[in-house]
C-alpha cells in the first residue's frame, strides 16, 4: 500500500515560527492532531512542533509556553515521506528514527502529516485484507 492511498483527511496543521508555544498547542487541540508543520512568509517547511517536542523542549525544561517561539523549540531536521512510498517502509523509518509524525510531501509542499498511529492502522487493515483473501481462498470462496 501507498501513502497515497492514506491522504483523505490528513491535513497538515500550519503556523509561522513565530508564533508561540501556546498558539501550536490550543492549535493542536483545535484539530485533534498531534504536530504542526512550522513554514515561512513564502509557504516553506521550516521544520515540524510535536507533542513530543511540548514536552522535551518546553514543559520539561520549564520554559513559558507563552513566551517561546516555535523556531526556539521545533524540530528543524524534518524526515518526510512522498505519496507514493509504501506505508510499510515509512513506519520502519519512523521506528528507526523514534519519531511519530510524517510529513508527505509533494512537489515540495507539504500536503499532508501522518501519525505512526495512522501507518500501523493502514497496515492492519491491510493485513486483514490479506488474511480475510487468504481464508475465502482455503474455503474455496475465492472469486
Amino acid at each position: 500500500m501507498k501513502v497515497r492511498q492514506l491522504l483523505g483527511s490528513f491535513a497538515p496543521v500550519r503556523l509561522f515560527a513565530t508564533a508561540s508555544v501556546r498558539e501550536a498547542v490550543v492549535k493542536m487541540v483545535e484539530c485533534g492532531c498531534g504536530s504542526v508543520i512550522i513554514e515561512d512568509k513564502q509557504g516553506s517547511m521550516l521544520g515540524i512542533f510535536t507533542e513530543r517536542d511540548l514536552m522535551t523542549r518546553v514543559i520539561g525544561v520549564g520554559l513559558d509556553p507563552d513566551t517561546i517561539r516555535l523556531k526556539q523549540v521545533m524540530s528543524s531536521e524534518v524526515f518526510t515521506a512522498g505519496p507514493d512510498d509504501l506505508v510499510n517502509e515509512v513506519r520502519s523509518q519512523l521506528r528507526e528514527r523514534h519519531i511519530r509524525h510524517v510529513p508527505v510531501v509533494e512537489n515540495g509542499e507539504v500536503i499532508a502529516v501522518l501519525s505512526v498511529r495512522d501507518l500501523i492502522r493502514a497496515h492492519m487493515a491491510e493485513q486483514k485484507a490479506a488474511n480475510k483473501a487468504m481464508d475465502d481462498y482455503i474455503r474455496g470462496e475465492a472469486s
